[in-house]
């Protein structure tokens, strides 16, 4: 009785450690890859950088245009 708790605590133990070892290793590979799919555009890390840097510059000017029109009153 006792073993055979042991032994099926071994074996989950062992089908725990293959599910890991198979996620790890998917994530080894997809992490290699420098290509990111976008709206089904290919994009490298540079790009998306650039478009992020543009974005948040639009946003605050966005933002000091709204401070600007609050402080005056409007």
């Amino acid at each position: 009785m006792k073993k055979d708790r042991i032994e099926r605590f071994l074996q989950a133990l062992l089908n725990l450690t293959g599910v890991v070892a198979i996620v790890y290793t998917f994530m080894i590979v997809s992490s290699c890859d420098d290509n990111i799919y976008i709206g089904g555009y290919n994009k490298d890390f540079e790009e998306i950088s650039q478009l992020i840097f543009e974005t948040d510059s639009l946003i605050m000017t966005i933002q000091k245009d709204l401070d600007s029109l609050n402080a005056k009153g409007y």
